[in-house]
Protein backbone atom coordinates (compact mmCIF):
# COMPACT_ATOMS: atom_id res chain seq x y z
CA UNK A 1 0.00 0.00 0.00
CA UNK A 2 1.26 3.46 -0.81
CA UNK A 3 2.57 5.83 1.92
CA UNK A 4 -0.38 8.81 2.67
CA UNK A 5 2.50 11.09 2.66
CA UNK A 6 3.91 9.91 -0.92
CA UNK A 7 0.26 10.43 -2.83
CA UNK A 8 0.04 13.72 -1.03
CA UNK A 9 3.22 14.65 -2.58
CA UNK A 10 2.64 12.94 -6.31
CA UNK A 11 -0.72 14.53 -6.44
CA UNK A 12 0.47 17.88 -5.34
CA UNK A 13 3.80 17.68 -8.59
CA UNK A 14 0.59 16.52 -10.60
CA UNK A 15 -1.38 19.30 -9.63
CA UNK A 16 1.76 21.82 -10.57
CA UNK A 17 2.43 20.33 -13.35
CA UNK A 18 -1.13 20.86 -14.62
CA UNK A 19 -0.93 24.64 -13.53
CA UNK A 20 1.84 25.51 -15.49
CA UNK A 21 0.62 23.43 -18.48
CA UNK A 22 -2.46 25.43 -18.38
CA UNK A 23 -0.50 28.44 -17.96
CA UNK A 24 1.76 27.63 -21.15
CA UNK A 25 -1.57 27.13 -22.90
CA UNK A 26 -2.73 30.24 -21.98
CA UNK A 27 0.86 32.00 -23.04
CA UNK A 28 0.37 30.53 -26.51
CA UNK A 29 -2.97 32.40 -26.61
CA UNK A 30 -1.81 35.39 -25.79
CA UNK A 31 1.05 35.91 -27.80
CA UNK A 32 -0.63 34.10 -30.43
CA UNK A 33 0.22 36.65 -33.60
CA UNK A 34 -3.21 35.39 -35.83
CA UNK A 35 -6.33 35.07 -34.08
CA UNK A 36 -8.86 32.55 -34.98
CA UNK A 37 -11.90 34.09 -35.95
CA UNK A 38 -15.62 32.34 -34.93
CA UNK A 39 -17.57 33.06 -38.11
CA UNK A 40 -20.96 33.04 -35.89
CA UNK A 41 -23.56 35.59 -38.10
CA UNK A 42 -25.72 34.05 -40.67
CA UNK A 43 -28.18 37.10 -42.04
CA UNK A 44 -31.66 36.69 -41.65
CA UNK A 45 -32.93 38.82 -44.52
CA UNK A 46 -31.33 40.75 -46.98
CA UNK A 47 -32.49 43.17 -49.65
CA UNK A 48 -30.82 46.24 -51.44
CA UNK A 49 -30.20 48.52 -48.83
CA UNK A 50 -31.25 46.57 -45.11
CA UNK A 51 -30.43 43.89 -43.59
CA UNK A 52 -31.91 41.93 -40.74
CA UNK A 53 -29.56 39.72 -38.53
CA UNK A 54 -29.55 38.17 -34.86
CA UNK A 55 -29.79 40.56 -31.97
CA UNK A 56 -26.42 40.44 -29.58
CA UNK A 57 -24.63 42.81 -28.01
CA UNK A 58 -22.30 43.78 -31.05
CA UNK A 59 -25.43 43.98 -33.61
CA UNK A 60 -27.47 46.07 -31.95
CA UNK A 61 -24.74 48.37 -30.91
CA UNK A 62 -24.68 51.61 -32.44
CA UNK A 63 -22.45 52.98 -35.79
CA UNK A 64 -21.28 52.10 -39.16
CA UNK A 65 -19.16 47.98 -38.82
CA UNK A 66 -18.00 45.71 -41.02
CA UNK A 67 -19.19 41.79 -41.66
CA UNK A 68 -16.30 40.16 -42.63
CA UNK A 69 -17.54 36.92 -44.69
CA UNK A 70 -15.97 33.51 -44.14
CA UNK A 71 -15.01 33.20 -47.95
CA UNK A 72 -13.28 36.34 -47.54
CA UNK A 73 -13.58 39.46 -49.71
CA UNK A 74 -14.36 42.50 -48.85
CA UNK A 75 -16.72 42.86 -45.89
CA UNK A 76 -19.95 44.12 -45.98
CA UNK A 77 -20.78 47.06 -44.44
CA UNK A 78 -23.12 47.48 -41.82
CA UNK A 79 -25.30 50.98 -40.99
CA UNK A 80 -27.05 52.01 -38.32
CA UNK A 81 -30.12 49.96 -36.57
CA UNK A 82 -33.41 50.55 -38.07
CA UNK A 83 -35.35 48.24 -35.63
CA UNK A 84 -35.13 45.54 -33.45
CA UNK A 85 -37.98 43.26 -32.06
CA UNK A 86 -38.10 39.48 -31.01
CA UNK A 87 -34.60 38.52 -30.98
CA UNK A 88 -33.76 40.48 -34.35
CA UNK A 89 -32.14 43.47 -35.67
CA UNK A 90 -32.80 45.57 -39.08
CA UNK A 91 -29.96 47.62 -39.73
CA UNK A 92 -28.84 49.66 -43.17
CA UNK A 93 -26.65 47.65 -45.46
CA UNK A 94 -24.10 50.37 -46.59
CA UNK A 95 -22.14 48.23 -49.50
CA UNK A 96 -23.10 44.45 -50.45
CA UNK A 97 -20.23 42.09 -51.47
CA UNK A 98 -21.03 39.94 -54.08
CA UNK A 99 -20.66 36.97 -52.11
CA UNK A 100 -23.05 38.17 -49.51
CA UNK A 101 -26.12 35.80 -49.07
CA UNK A 102 -28.33 34.19 -46.92
CA UNK A 103 -26.18 31.53 -46.63
CA UNK A 104 -23.50 33.30 -45.74
CA UNK A 105 -21.54 33.18 -42.58
CA UNK A 106 -19.82 36.45 -41.22
CA UNK A 107 -18.06 37.54 -38.29
CA UNK A 108 -18.60 41.37 -36.81
CA UNK A 109 -15.70 43.61 -37.46
CA UNK A 110 -14.67 47.37 -37.04
CA UNK A 111 -12.89 46.99 -40.60
CA UNK A 112 -15.17 48.00 -42.58
CA UNK A 113 -12.67 48.45 -46.11
CA UNK A 114 -9.64 46.04 -47.03
CA UNK A 115 -8.97 48.35 -49.87
CA UNK A 116 -6.82 51.58 -49.39
CA UNK A 117 -7.97 53.26 -52.27
CA UNK A 118 -11.34 53.90 -50.50
CA UNK A 119 -9.65 56.06 -48.55
CA UNK A 120 -7.24 57.43 -50.91
CA UNK A 121 -7.00 57.42 -54.93
CA UNK A 122 -2.96 57.64 -55.11
CA UNK A 123 -2.00 54.75 -53.13
CA UNK A 124 1.00 52.90 -53.80
CA UNK A 125 1.70 49.12 -53.07
CA UNK A 126 5.83 49.41 -51.48
CA UNK A 127 7.83 47.36 -48.80
CA UNK A 128 9.82 48.49 -46.20
CA UNK A 129 13.30 46.77 -45.63
CA UNK A 130 13.20 45.25 -42.04
CA UNK A 131 16.20 43.28 -40.48
CA UNK A 132 14.00 40.26 -40.84
CA UNK A 133 12.86 41.27 -44.68
CA UNK A 134 11.07 43.56 -46.85
CA UNK A 135 7.21 44.28 -44.95
CA UNK A 136 4.64 45.29 -47.36
CA UNK A 137 3.04 48.90 -46.86
CA UNK A 138 0.61 51.04 -48.53
CA UNK A 139 2.21 54.79 -49.03
CA UNK A 140 0.26 57.95 -50.06
CA UNK A 141 3.36 60.22 -50.42
CA UNK A 142 1.89 63.57 -50.26
CA UNK A 143 5.47 65.21 -50.74
CA UNK A 144 4.93 66.92 -46.98
CA UNK A 145 8.05 67.19 -44.65
CA UNK A 146 5.19 65.44 -41.72
CA UNK A 147 4.15 62.00 -42.55
CA UNK A 148 1.45 59.72 -40.29
CA UNK A 149 2.71 55.59 -39.63
CA UNK A 150 0.11 53.76 -39.14
CA UNK A 151 0.08 50.46 -37.02
CA UNK A 152 -2.44 48.22 -36.56
CA UNK A 153 -3.19 45.04 -33.61
CA UNK A 154 -2.26 42.11 -32.47
CA UNK A 155 -4.34 39.76 -34.78
CA UNK A 156 -5.57 42.02 -37.23
CA UNK A 157 -4.09 43.32 -40.45
CA UNK A 158 -2.89 46.72 -42.38
CA UNK A 159 -6.94 47.10 -43.27
CA UNK A 160 -7.91 48.08 -39.54
CA UNK A 161 -6.10 51.51 -39.93
CA UNK A 162 -7.44 52.85 -43.19
CA UNK A 163 -9.98 54.47 -40.71
CA UNK A 164 -7.10 56.83 -39.37
CA UNK A 165 -5.79 57.55 -42.57
CA UNK A 166 -8.39 59.68 -43.64
CA UNK A 167 -7.82 61.20 -40.63
CA UNK A 168 -4.51 62.03 -41.81
CA UNK A 169 -4.99 62.86 -45.41
CA UNK A 170 -8.02 65.45 -43.77
CA UNK A 171 -4.80 67.53 -41.61
CA UNK A 172 -2.46 67.27 -44.54
CA UNK A 173 -0.23 63.99 -43.84
CA UNK A 174 1.02 62.33 -46.04
CA UNK A 175 0.80 58.19 -44.58
CA UNK A 176 2.33 55.20 -44.69
CA UNK A 177 0.64 51.84 -43.22
CA UNK A 178 3.15 49.25 -42.61
CA UNK A 179 2.85 45.63 -41.56
CA UNK A 180 5.71 43.79 -39.17
CA UNK A 181 6.92 40.57 -38.20
CA UNK A 182 4.68 37.62 -37.49
CA UNK A 183 1.75 39.45 -38.33
CA UNK A 184 0.44 37.71 -42.01
CA UNK A 185 1.89 39.42 -44.53
CA UNK A 186 5.04 40.86 -42.72
CA UNK A 187 8.25 38.41 -42.55
CA UNK A 188 8.24 35.70 -39.82
CA UNK A 189 10.64 35.16 -37.28
CA UNK A 190 11.83 31.79 -35.94
CA UNK A 191 9.25 31.41 -33.79
CA UNK A 192 6.31 32.98 -35.75
CA UNK A 193 4.78 34.15 -32.66
CA UNK A 194 3.88 38.00 -31.21
CA UNK A 195 6.71 39.26 -29.25
CA UNK A 196 3.57 42.04 -27.94
CA UNK A 197 5.80 44.36 -28.92
CA UNK A 198 9.24 43.44 -27.91
CA UNK A 199 10.57 42.86 -31.29
CA UNK A 200 7.92 44.38 -32.80
CA UNK A 201 9.05 47.91 -32.67
CA UNK A 202 12.11 47.73 -34.59
CA UNK A 203 9.89 47.33 -38.26
CA UNK A 204 8.46 50.42 -37.38
CA UNK A 205 12.02 51.66 -37.00
CA UNK A 206 12.60 50.48 -39.86
CA UNK A 207 9.26 52.51 -41.55
CA UNK A 208 10.96 55.95 -40.05
CA UNK A 209 13.91 55.04 -41.78
CA UNK A 210 11.97 54.92 -44.66
CA UNK A 211 9.90 57.75 -44.31
CA UNK A 212 13.68 59.70 -43.67
CA UNK A 213 15.12 58.19 -47.13
CA UNK A 214 11.66 59.66 -48.72
CA UNK A 215 12.71 63.24 -47.40
CA UNK A 216 10.32 63.19 -44.59
CA UNK A 217 11.30 65.01 -41.45
CA UNK A 218 8.68 64.17 -38.72
CA UNK A 219 5.98 61.87 -37.97
CA UNK A 220 3.05 61.67 -36.31
CA UNK A 221 2.06 57.49 -35.07
CA UNK A 222 -1.10 55.93 -35.45
CA UNK A 223 -0.76 53.04 -32.74
CA UNK A 224 -3.59 50.60 -32.40
CA UNK A 225 -3.72 48.29 -29.48
CA UNK A 226 -0.34 46.25 -29.47
CA UNK A 227 0.48 49.13 -32.45
CA UNK A 228 0.44 51.54 -29.75
CA UNK A 229 3.07 49.12 -27.77
CA UNK A 230 5.28 49.49 -30.82
CA UNK A 231 4.96 52.96 -31.24
CA UNK A 232 5.73 53.72 -27.28
CA UNK A 233 9.01 51.19 -27.22
CA UNK A 234 10.20 53.11 -30.16
CA UNK A 235 9.85 56.85 -28.09
CA UNK A 236 11.53 54.72 -25.81
CA UNK A 237 14.34 52.58 -27.25
CA UNK A 238 14.89 53.65 -30.99
CA UNK A 239 17.86 56.14 -32.43
CA UNK A 240 15.28 57.64 -34.96
CA UNK A 241 12.71 58.78 -31.72
CA UNK A 242 13.22 62.40 -32.39
CA UNK A 243 11.12 62.04 -35.56
CA UNK A 244 8.21 61.13 -33.60
CA UNK A 245 6.48 64.21 -32.84
CA UNK A 246 3.10 62.83 -31.45
CA UNK A 247 0.90 59.75 -30.86
CA UNK A 248 -1.96 59.32 -31.59
CA UNK A 249 -3.44 56.02 -29.70
CA UNK A 250 -6.42 54.09 -30.16
CA UNK A 251 -7.64 51.78 -27.59
CA UNK A 252 -3.92 51.00 -26.41
CA UNK A 253 -2.02 48.15 -24.97
CA UNK A 254 0.11 50.06 -21.84
CA UNK A 255 0.29 47.66 -18.99
CA UNK A 256 0.24 43.80 -20.57
CA UNK A 257 -0.22 42.69 -17.23
CA UNK A 258 -3.85 44.55 -16.99
CA UNK A 259 -4.33 43.08 -20.42
CA UNK A 260 -3.53 39.74 -19.40
CA UNK A 261 -5.63 39.97 -16.32
CA UNK A 262 -8.85 41.13 -17.88
CA UNK A 263 -8.39 38.59 -20.81
CA UNK A 264 -8.23 35.52 -17.92
CA UNK A 265 -11.17 37.44 -16.61
CA UNK A 266 -13.09 37.41 -19.71
CA UNK A 267 -12.68 33.36 -20.52
CA UNK A 268 -13.90 32.76 -16.55
CA UNK A 269 -10.63 32.10 -15.50
CA UNK A 270 -8.75 33.74 -12.39
CA UNK A 271 -7.15 37.04 -13.33
CA UNK A 272 -4.37 36.24 -11.17
CA UNK A 273 -3.65 33.74 -14.10
CA UNK A 274 -2.90 36.70 -15.86
CA UNK A 275 -0.27 38.10 -13.45
CA UNK A 276 1.40 34.87 -13.29
CA UNK A 277 1.91 34.62 -16.92
CA UNK A 278 3.20 38.25 -17.15
CA UNK A 279 5.94 37.31 -15.16
CA UNK A 280 6.36 33.72 -16.39
CA UNK A 281 7.49 34.54 -19.98
CA UNK A 282 10.31 36.31 -18.63
CA UNK A 283 12.02 32.90 -17.46
CA UNK A 284 13.36 31.11 -20.27
CA UNK A 285 11.87 27.46 -19.60
CA UNK A 286 8.64 29.29 -19.31
CA UNK A 287 8.38 31.25 -22.33
CA UNK A 288 9.97 27.98 -24.52
CA UNK A 289 6.80 25.94 -23.33
CA UNK A 290 4.46 28.85 -24.79
CA UNK A 291 6.75 28.49 -28.19
CA UNK A 292 8.71 31.68 -27.86
CA UNK A 293 12.57 32.24 -28.89
CA UNK A 294 13.18 33.74 -25.86
CA UNK A 295 12.01 35.32 -22.89
CA UNK A 296 9.86 38.44 -22.85
CA UNK A 297 10.19 41.01 -20.12
CA UNK A 298 6.73 43.44 -20.70
CA UNK A 299 6.66 44.75 -16.74
CA UNK A 300 9.47 46.44 -16.37
CA UNK A 301 8.49 48.95 -19.53
CA UNK A 302 5.30 48.66 -18.57
CA UNK A 303 6.31 50.49 -15.54
CA UNK A 304 8.70 52.60 -17.25
CA UNK A 305 6.09 53.96 -19.46
CA UNK A 306 4.19 55.58 -16.12
CA UNK A 307 7.67 56.82 -14.22
CA UNK A 308 9.37 58.11 -16.87
CA UNK A 309 8.55 61.54 -18.55
CA UNK A 310 6.79 61.93 -21.86
CA UNK A 311 8.43 64.62 -24.15
CA UNK A 312 5.79 64.27 -26.78
CA UNK A 313 2.04 65.03 -26.98
CA UNK A 314 0.06 62.29 -26.82
CA UNK A 315 -4.06 61.65 -27.93
CA UNK A 316 -5.73 58.39 -26.65
CA UNK A 317 -9.04 57.03 -28.20
CA UNK A 318 -10.48 54.86 -26.16
CA UNK A 319 -13.70 52.94 -25.21
CA UNK A 320 -15.16 52.63 -21.89
CA UNK A 321 -16.44 49.32 -22.29
CA UNK A 322 -13.35 47.69 -23.49
CA UNK A 323 -13.03 44.75 -21.59
CA UNK A 324 -10.28 43.35 -23.57
CA UNK A 325 -7.70 46.18 -23.04
CA UNK A 326 -8.89 48.46 -19.93
CA UNK A 327 -9.63 51.83 -20.36
CA UNK A 328 -9.07 52.20 -16.73
CA UNK A 329 -5.07 51.65 -17.81
CA UNK A 330 -5.72 54.46 -20.37
CA UNK A 331 -7.71 57.05 -17.81
CA UNK A 332 -4.44 55.95 -15.38
CA UNK A 333 -1.60 56.66 -18.08
CA UNK A 334 -3.27 60.23 -18.66
CA UNK A 335 -3.57 60.99 -14.92
CA UNK A 336 0.24 60.38 -15.16
CA UNK A 337 0.93 62.48 -18.16
CA UNK A 338 -1.54 64.89 -17.81
CA UNK A 339 0.55 67.93 -19.47
CA UNK A 340 1.21 65.97 -22.46
CA UNK A 341 -1.89 63.50 -22.97
CA UNK A 342 -6.02 64.02 -24.01
CA UNK A 343 -7.93 61.10 -23.44
CA UNK A 344 -10.80 60.92 -25.37
CA UNK A 345 -13.77 58.50 -23.60
CA UNK A 346 -16.31 56.24 -26.44
CA UNK A 347 -18.72 54.59 -25.46
CA UNK A 348 -18.98 51.25 -27.62
CA UNK A 349 -19.32 47.58 -27.45
CA UNK A 350 -15.89 46.50 -28.97
CA UNK A 351 -12.17 47.14 -28.91
CA UNK A 352 -10.70 49.47 -31.32
CA UNK A 353 -13.99 50.01 -32.67
CA UNK A 354 -14.27 53.48 -31.63
CA UNK A 355 -14.14 55.17 -35.22
CA UNK A 356 -17.37 52.98 -35.68
CA UNK A 357 -19.18 53.95 -32.97
CA UNK A 358 -18.86 57.85 -33.48
CA UNK A 359 -16.88 58.58 -37.15
CA UNK A 360 -17.49 62.16 -37.07
CA UNK A 361 -16.60 62.72 -32.95
CA UNK A 362 -13.58 60.44 -33.78
CA UNK A 363 -12.38 62.42 -36.59
CA UNK A 364 -12.92 65.54 -34.76
CA UNK A 365 -10.94 64.54 -31.94
CA UNK A 366 -7.91 64.17 -33.99
CA UNK A 367 -8.30 67.10 -36.09
CA UNK A 368 -8.44 69.27 -32.66
CA UNK A 369 -5.35 67.52 -30.92
CA UNK A 370 -3.55 68.14 -34.39
CA UNK A 371 -4.36 71.49 -35.23
CA UNK A 372 -3.81 72.49 -31.44
CA UNK A 373 -0.20 71.09 -31.49
CA UNK A 374 0.70 70.82 -35.01
CA UNK A 375 -0.53 74.80 -36.31
CA UNK A 376 0.11 76.05 -39.68
CA UNK A 377 3.49 77.19 -40.51
CA UNK A 378 4.91 74.38 -37.74
CA UNK A 379 8.33 72.55 -38.69
CA UNK A 380 7.29 69.95 -41.15
CA UNK A 381 5.23 72.00 -43.28
CA UNK A 382 8.12 74.37 -43.68
CA UNK A 383 10.17 71.71 -44.27
CA UNK A 384 8.41 70.39 -47.28
CA UNK A 385 8.09 73.70 -48.57
CA UNK A 386 11.84 73.94 -48.60
CA UNK A 387 12.41 71.46 -50.31
CA UNK A 388 9.84 71.96 -53.33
Amino acid sequence: MASPLKAVAWSGLLGAAGALAGAAWAARQATSATNRRRYDIVPLAISDNEIELPATRHTLAPGQFGLQLSTGGPPAVIGPVISARAGKVTRGLLHRPAGLSLESRGRWSGIVSVDPSSVAADVVETFVETALGPAPAWMIDRGTGRWAIHVHGQGSARAQTLRGVESASRVGLSSLVISYRNDGEGPRSGDARSHLGESEWRDLEAALRFVAERGGTECVVFGWSLGATMALNTVQRSSLAEMIKGLIMVAPVLVWEDVLRANARHQRCPRLLGSLIARLLARRGFSRLAGLEGPLEVRCPDRARFKGALSIPVLILHNRNDWSVPFETSARFARAHKDRIELVEFDCSGHTQEWNSDPVGWNLAVRRWYEYWFPPGSAGEQAAANSE
